[in-house]
């Protein structure tokens, strides 16, 4: 077990070092010139700098933002920034910190996708379990039909129209997602307006998981497992329906529903871009968004990065955990 693990965190080390040498030399490929942004930002103000300020302080920015050098010394500078968290200021907000503008934002992402993601894992694979295992009833006809009815349905389309039927038509929820820099003093406030912007966001990205791939996955996985000889032999020496389905059905049912449910966590950091442009929303995906499309390195890389070791690490638990789910699996 140990020499497993040993073994396993060597991969993953490896693996960080391959995933971020590409990432730096794919972001270093942008046809996109960070400083330069910065400097024709202040020209389209209007602001008249002496030539030979300019000159410095295209100099200065190059030497803040990690860009003097060859790419050895970059690369360096970035891995060194990345061991510290320290991502160096924002290019579109600078001087800002990029660490700050994340730090900001993350907690938003973290806590929307997270939720809706592991709800809708549990409902969407409790439901097609049910579904399958009783598919001969009315409420397993009713639930497949929903299910194929809305999974082709484009996610915007939904989420539009939650908003117009909950958000303008009948005024439960607000049409902004986020609070702005309020300042909450009451951490029960804080939670109670948290709840309450996020239940639009979350309820569209549930409806659509759930009634989607989860539903329809567990849904055939399970038509599958029912049709596996040792489910048979089950049947055959009279176990009881419901030892059948926890311990020969469900169990099987769930071993590629965890690892996609691991890689989905994983994945949490990279934000929801189309969730935050249509509901306001203030998380890391629109920061992702504008930070590439303003050649913003620092705050690019730190949100790759932090998508990078979510990935990572969501398969190295995994690969370790797995033992523990299916007993034909061994470390050695």
């Amino acid at each position: 077990m140990l020499r497993f693990i040993a073994i396993r965190t060597a991969v993953l080390v490896a693996t960080l070092f391959t995933a971020f040498t590409f990432t730096f030399l794919l972001l270093r490929a942008m046809p996109v010139s960070a400083v330069e942004n910065v400097l024709a930002g202040l020209t389209v103000q209007g602001q008249v700098i002496d030539p030979q300020a300019i000159i410095e302080l295209r100099k200065t920015l190059y030497e803040v933002f990690g860009l003097t050098g060859s790419p050895i010394d970059q690369y360096v500078s970035y891995l060194r920034r990345f061991l510290t968290l320290d991502f160096g200021p924002s290019i579109m907000s600078y001087p800002t910190p990029a660490r700050e503008l994340i730090i900001r934002r993350l907690p938003w992402t973290v806590s929307l996708l997270a939720f809706t993601t592991v709800l809708s894992w549990v409902l969407g694979n409790l439901l097609g379990v049910f579904a399958s295992i009783n598919r001969k009833k009315k409420i397993s006809k009713v639930l497949v039909s929903l299910s194929l009815t809305l999974y082709p349905i484009p996610y915007y389309i939904m989420a539009l129209t939650l908003i117009f039927l909950l958000a303008y038509l009948i005024p439960i929820f607000p049409l902004v997602g986020g609070f702005g820099e309020a300042v909450f003093t009451d951490i029960f406030i804080l939670i109670r307006e948290w709840l309450y912007r996020s239940a639009l966001p979350a309820l569209s990205i549930i409806m659509i998981s759930m009634f989607g791939w989860w539903f329809l996955s567990s849904f055939s996985l399970t038509l599958n497992v029912q049709t596996e000889d040792y489910v048979y032999y089950a049947e055959l020496r009279g176990l009881a329906q419901s030892r059948i389905l926890k311990n020969y059905i469900f169990k099987n049912v769930l071993l590629p529903q965890v690892t996609t449910l691991g890689l989905s966590l994983g994945g949490i950091f990279g934000g929801a871009l189309l969730t935050e442009m249509l509901f306001s929303y203030p998380g890391v995906g629109m920061l992702v968004y504008r930070a590439v499309l303003s050649g913003d390195y620092p705050t690019a890389l730190g949100m790759l990065s932090l998508t990078i070791i979510g990935v990572a690490i969501a398969t190295y638990i995994l690969d370790i955990i797995y033992p523990f789910i299916d007993p034909r699996v061994r470390h050695r």
